[in-house]
């Protein structure tokens, strides 16, 4: 994605006439780029400008902006809270792909033999097993994501990806409208590896989605877009550190996890059996938010992530080491 990219959505948002996620993006973008800050800057201005007394807008230009911008880019679709976090990363995703080549979408993206186009049909295949425990229709079928991913890789190849990436999008639009204000305690799907329940399991799936939406901007050599949300990110990294425990192999203690950063937080993940009396962490890991989810998405080297550690400093890398398994969870 680049600057130009950004730009583009610039004039919506001096207008207030972007959805919150592209909003979020386009904030996030101009303290990094001081012609975009500007440019900005300047909108901001002759906005102002035109809302005075002496000069309005003309009637309804703020409606027909607004509706140029969606049928260019799509915004996220409304959903229920917990949902908001897939809804966000599902519209940066479809921004990114938007302005794809048809080079770019042959691209090799993840796992040393996906190209672009298989890595959203991939996407839409994982997406399928939350779909349809929300009751909306899935073809073709599977019970877990190797399955389904063969299955619909073998459909989508035959499409171009064009039609996928709208596919991709229907599905997406479907799962957010469809996800119940008040979903039940219960398990949602087991298909994704551990049970989840439906705010989890959708957590996971925006988790997924921003991690492959890294995945394609590198293949594409696009500018990277800002990372989701805080709030969004404290979700991931909370569902991240709520399985450590089973990725990590030893028996006993603990460790406080700092992650440093906007939706950050420190956490204390067991290791095992509580010890009467023990209080104080075996080790202590601080690292940035947004690069310990990287991490656990097993997109980055623990060897070279930017951590620092203390106390037990061989478990705390070996603690590092293991958080990399975490990607077969989202």
């Amino acid at each position: 994605m680049s600057s130009m990219d950004i730009h583009s959505l610039i004039a919506a948002w001096a207008l207030n006439a972007c959805s919150p996620a592209e909003a979020g993006l386009v904030e996030a973008h101009l303290p990094t780029c001081p012609d975009c800050a500007r440019e900005a800057r300047r909108l901001v201005e002759v906005v102002a400008r035109l809302s005075g007394a002496d000069l309005r807008p003309p009637a309804g230009s703020l409606a027909r902006t607004r509706s140029a911008a969606r049928r260019r880019r799509p915004p996220a679709t409304a959903t229920a809270a917990y949902a908001a976090s897939y809804a966000a990363q599902v519209a940066a995703l479809d921004l990114l792909l938007t302005d794809l080549t048809a080079a770019d979408w042959r691209r090799i993206a993840a796992y040393g033999e996906l190209s672009v186009h298989d890595l959203v049909a991939h996407l839409a295949a994982t997406d399928g097993l939350i779909a349809g425990v929300l009751g909306l229709p899935v073809e073709p079928l599977g019970d877990d994501p190797a399955t389904r991913t063969a299955a619909v890789l073998d459909r989508e190849r035959r499409r171009n990806p064009e039609q996928t990436r709208r596919s991709w999008r229907a599905q997406a639009d479907a799962m957010c409208r469809s996800a119940p204000a008040n979903p039940p305690l219960g398990v949602a799907t087991t298909a994704l590896g551990p049970p989840l329940c439906l705010p989890d399991a959708l957590t996971a799936r925006a988790y997924e989605t921003w991690i492959h939406r890294e995945d394609i901007t590198v293949a594409t050599g696009r500018r990277p877009l800002p990372p989701p949300l805080p709030g969004h990110v404290r979700l991931m990294a909370e569902l991240a550190v709520r399985f450590l425990p089973q990725v990590v192999s030893r028996t006993a203690g603990h460790v406080r996890l700092e992650l440093t950063g906007e939706g950050g937080g420190t956490w204390s993940v067991p290791l095992g059996p509580s010890l009467a009396g023990v209080s104080r962490p075996a080790a202590v890991v601080t690292l940035d938010v947004v690069e310990f989810c990287r991490l656990a998405g097993d997109r980055r080297d623990p060897d070279g992530v930017a951590a620092e550690v203390g106390g037990d400093t061989g478990l705390a890398r070996e603690f590092l080491a293991a958080v990399p398994a975490l990607a077969v969870v989202p």
